[in-house]
């Protein structure tokens, strides 16, 4: 089997998509890309935000038996 059948095996699932303008297609593209980046992007920033929060408290735990000593 050639690579170039398996490129168009591969990429078979897209062939409806040719019906469509390019361009109609590379924006639903970069809408559905957008709303995928901005749904991982939430978690992991709040994610960030919290790994922070914990690191300052720890680190005024740290801090607070420092200054008992």
């Amino acid at each position: 089997m050639s690579a170039e059948t398996e490129i168009v095996r591969a990429f078979g699932w897209l062939e409806p998509l040719r019906a469509y303008p390019r361009w109609l297609v590379l924006v639903c593209v970069a809408i559905v890309a957008g709303g995928l980046l901005a749904l991982v992007a939430k978690p992991l920033k709040w994610g960030l935000y919290a790994a922070l929060a914990g690191l300052l408290a720890v680190f005024m735990a740290g801090f607070a038996v420092w200054l008992e000593q």
